[in-house]
């Protein structure tokens, strides 16, 4: 059965216990530190800010890095999903989100991680407008593209601020999940402008192969392959 991405304003209070409950027994299980540890390293070159190379590689790593936590929730329960934060539209975290700020082990780190925030003090979430405007161009580059949307990206990291805040550390936040399902959904809506399908990152060899998984960047170019979408 293909997943079907949700609203995180919209979900119902049972889907928000799914998601907290499926999250909190990957703390638990060890395997959401994990996760954040994986992020933390930055021989991955997941980011534009790492070169030339993680520019190519930052919307097709992250879409595999969503897809091994949504599998690792559904291995808990089937109806288990990633909510997308609009902050185009929403201008502040759905509230049920708020009090979700736990604690996580991380391999390697003497002390777990206690999520914290600090909202607005710095950077700024991207107008509605902007982010339409990003999704319907079909002027620009791949390369132009996701070097924009990394941008509005790295601001509402700034924005959330605490742990959020720290590339390090930022999947450690719930809320991490659901700005990067917002970041994919906004790519794929990019995509499915006539003329963007064929446009791809540039990564050939090892640079293609996203590490430390096995997957290749090209796998990761349709969502519908990848059998999920948004709501």
């Amino acid at each position: 059965m293909a997943t079907i991405r949700k609203n995180a304003s919209s979900l119902s209070v049972a889907e928000q216990n799914v998601f907290v409950n499926c999250i909190n027994q990957l703390i638990q299980s060890g395997a959401y530190g994990e996760l954040v540890a994986i992020h933390g390293d930055m021989s991955h070159d997941q980011h534009g800010g790492m070169g030339p190379i993680g520019t190519q590689r930052f919307l097709p790593w992250h879409r595999d890095f969503l897809l091994k936590l949504e599998q690792q929730m559904q291995a808990i329960n089937q109806s288990a999903f990633i909510p997308y934060w609009n902050w185009g539209e929403e201008r502040t975290l759905p509230t049920w989100v708020n009090g979700f700020q736990p604690s996580v082990a991380v391999p390697s780190r003497r002390n777990p991680i206690q999520v914290r925030r600090s909202l607005g003090r710095r950077g700024r979430l991207a107008s509605s407008f902007e982010v339409i405007a990003l999704e319907q161009n079909r002027n620009l580059t791949y390369t132009q593209f996701t070097t924009l949307l990394e941008g509005f990206h790295n601001e509402v990291h700034g924005w959330v601020g605490g742990t959020m805040g720290l590339i390090s550390i930022s999947p450690a936040d719930p809320v991490f999940w659901m700005h990067h399902g917002q970041v994919d959904r906004v790519w794929s809506r990019w995509q499915a402008q006539p003329g963007n399908s064929n446009k791809r990152p540039s990564l050939t060899g090892a640079d293609a192969i996203l590490d430390p998984w096995t997957e290749r960047a090209s796998a990761m170019r349709s969502i519908a392959a990848l059998n999920y979408s948004y709501a």
